[in-house]
């Protein structure tokens, strides 16, 4: 059959349309399928990598963890420390239409403090009050002096939903979130991928290159690297380091990356029920020994080919808050074994439980081999994730490799862990003195003392160890060419702000 000029005009502009919609669509592979879409409810990294496109937040960080603005243009501290005032960016919308305004802002803060089931409430502990005081000025009062607020606003307890949505959809609200970020949410298929497309009264929407994104949920970094490399993913996060060298010899991709928050640590059971009767759950002096015999470097070579930064704390290096006064112990298995010979033993069993992933499964073999060689027996258990998270939420383990996804600030790390009433302190450690210390480092806005009360603090749980830090996980994404503005930041999430496709 032969073309008109028209028709073949006709069939080359709807060619080149078709492209152009294609080229609009941002398709990112996703390692985990993320729980409920609701900031207050959330408790899973996965969900925090996809609000970064559905819901702003009162401020951000930067990428050297600096407190910056986003729903929120300026903020300015009462005197005492005891209260904030935000000036708020003006003509912001929620993706129904309606307004994103101090009374927005209000009804948020309250919703998460007040929520059954909501999982920012330590956050907001401190948050005694919240007034509006006119549209686009709202002040937040504290109990006591909290300088972590900001840092904590910077996540999903500062995250903007609309209070009409919030009050009709009600526990559904996370099926179908409504936010005031640069996409609407379009569609979610379970363990399969979530849609979402450009709101188009974005209050920033000119530094939005896509119409539209679409998540893929697939669990192997090989196979999302495979398909970032067939073109039919353009970004994939989380690349394992052994497959670094296959992105930096493929002349179509490129490597971005960032310093991570995040941290992989051994919890040890001290303190909650019979799984804490053991000897390394009773003894501080076992746990040294423990983290004596192995070697964090080794862990870092073999496991993550030297690309992981190996340590000894929960804080990172890139952190201004890290103690340089307590670095890492070399591998010492005849100390260790003296250690254990002070405390009468010898052989010293313990189960380690761990998710059943690729990266944790290496690390508790080589964890198995070494712990070995100074007389600990130690026998894994490895279970579907699922599974190893309700064991590690109810206390139910020996010793666990936990996966903390880090903040900016170190309170909500610190506290969570080493507070004795902490929302991660599922192994039940309390010290009294570390309580009072992290407690008087929340309330001290002076960086400098503040940062002499997180040496104290890294100290006295280095000595106790309920947990061992191991290392700290670098960021790593492979992305197409193609895409330019492509920025990681240390908190791993992907920013879509200056993200756009190229030819």
């Amino acid at each position: 059959m032969r073309l008109t000029r028209s028709a073949f005009l006709a069939v080359s502009a709807l060619t080149l349309f078709l492209g152009a919609a294609q080229a609009a669509t941002l398709r990112v592979g996703t390692q985990d399928d993320p729980d409920a879409l609701d900031p207050a409810t959330s408790g899973t990294y996965a969900g925090r990598f996809i609000f970064a496109s559905l819901c702003d937040k009162l401020v951000d960080i930067s990428p050297d963890l600096k407190i910056v603005p986003q729903l929120a243009e300026s903020w300015e501290w009462d005197k005492d420390g005891k209260g904030v005032t935000f000036t708020l960016r003006k003509n912001v919308k929620f993706h129904d239409g309606t307004p994103f305004d101090a009374e927005a802002v209000k009804f948020n803060i309250e919703r998460m403090k007040t929520m059954p089931d909501s999982k920012r409430k330590a956050e907001l502990a401190p948050v005694s009050g919240v007034e509006a005081l006119a549209a686009d000025k709202v002040h937040i009062t504290l109990s006591e002096p909290f300088v972590p607020l900001l840092a904590n606003l910077s996540d999903r307890a500062g995250m903007m939903v609309s209070p009409k949505a919030a009050k009709e959809k009600g526990a559904d609200f996370g099926a179908a979130p409504v936010c005031a970020g640069p996409y609407e949410f379009v569609e979610r298929k379970s363990r399969d991928l979530i849609r979402v497309k450009k709101f188009a009264d974005y209050w920033n929407a000119a530094q939005i290159g896509y119409d539209e994104v679409v998540y893929y949920y697939i669990a192997d970094s090989t196979v999302r690297l495979s398909r970032v490399r067939a073109g039919d993913l353009d970004i994939a996060e989380r690349i394992a380091p052994t497959d670094l060298k296959t992105v930096r010899d493929d002349s179509n991709l490129a490597l971005h990356s960032a310093p991570g928050l995040a941290v992989s640590h051994i919890m040890f059971n001290v303190g909650n029920g019979a799984k804490a009767d053991t000897p390394l759950g009773r003894n501080a002096k076992l746990r040294q020994a423990f983290e004596l015999s192995i070697d964090r470097n080794v862990i870092n070579r073999v496991a993550f080919n030297g690309e992981f930064v190996a340590d000894n704390q929960m804080i990172p290096p890139s952190s201004p808050f890290y103690s340089k006064a307590h670095p890492a112990p070399a591998r010492d298995v005849k100390k260790a074994k003296e250690l254990m010979a002070a405390a009468a033993q010898t052989k010293v069993p313990v189960e380690l439980t761990y998710e059943n992933a690729l990266a944790d499964s290496r690390v508790a073999q080589i964890i198995q081999s070494m712990a070995a060689e100074a007389g600990f027996e130690v026998k894994l258990l490895p279970l579907e994730t699922a599974s190893a998270i309700e064991r590690y939420l109810n206390g139910n383990f020996e010793a666990y490799i936990g996966n903390w996804s880090g903040r900016a600030d170190p309170d909500p790390t610190l506290v969570s862990f080493f507070g004795c009433s902490g929302s991660q302190n599922v192994n039940k450690y309390c010290n009294k003195d570390l309580d009072g210390i992290l407690t008087q480092a929340r309330a001290e806005a002076d960086e400098a003392k503040r940062k002499a009360l997180y040496e104290k603090a890294t100290g006295m749980y280095l000595t106790d160890l309920p947990s061992i830090p191991i290392y700290h996980p670098n960021w790593f994404f492979a992305a197409r060419k193609t895409i330019s503005g492509v920025v990681i930041y240390p908190d791993g999430l992907l920013r879509l702000t200056g993200l756009k496709p190229g030819a």
